[in-house]
């Protein structure tokens, strides 16, 4: 009903939420993928009728992150690029860091390590820019991985 009209209330978010976390716990993830990708795309469906660009990057990254655990890596490497022009849309540093670190994951998945590299770059750059240590860390491994699976040791 909610999406059917248009709108996701707090309650009706935080229900998908809940659904999401059961299904994954009860039967896995990658058994729930079907049932949670159809969520996510009403999800979807209402952010963009609505234009809610938070909770679209939010739904397409969600997206991607199933696409990516299925195997569906060049689907999932879409979503996320199209992810990280939502978050910049609604000015949300989450999305935007997170969106940015997955598309360099995606490019890493797929052996194109110049790429992934890169990626990797803007992202520790947004992480330093907001003083984030933790996730700053993370990139610089992720960062070296790159390197090191390019043969450019030095730089890792």
């Amino acid at each position: 009903l909610a999406v059917a009209d248009g709108e996701l209330d707090t309650l009706a978010r935080r229900l998908m939420s809940q659904l999401v976390r059961a299904m994954v716990a009860h039967f896995g993830t990658r058994a729930a993928a079907p049932d949670l990708y159809g969520i996510h795309r009403l999800v979807l469906d209402v952010a963009e009728r609505r234009e809610l660009p938070r909770e679209k990057a939010a739904a397409l990254l969600n997206l991607a992150d199933l696409d990516a655990r299925t195997g569906r890596t060049a689907e999932a490497l879409v979503r996320y690029r199209a992810a990280l022009d939502a978050g910049r849309e609604a000015k949300d540093p989450y999305a935007t860091g997170r969106a940015l670190e997955s598309v360099g994951g995606a490019h890493l998945e797929l052996g194109d390590y110049d790429r992934a590299a890169d990626w990797f770059g803007r992202a520790l750059a947004e992480r330093l820019a907001r003083d984030e240590r933790a996730d700053a860390a993370r990139v610089y491994g992720r960062l070296a991985t790159a390197h090191t699976y390019a043969g450019r040791y030095g730089e890792a």
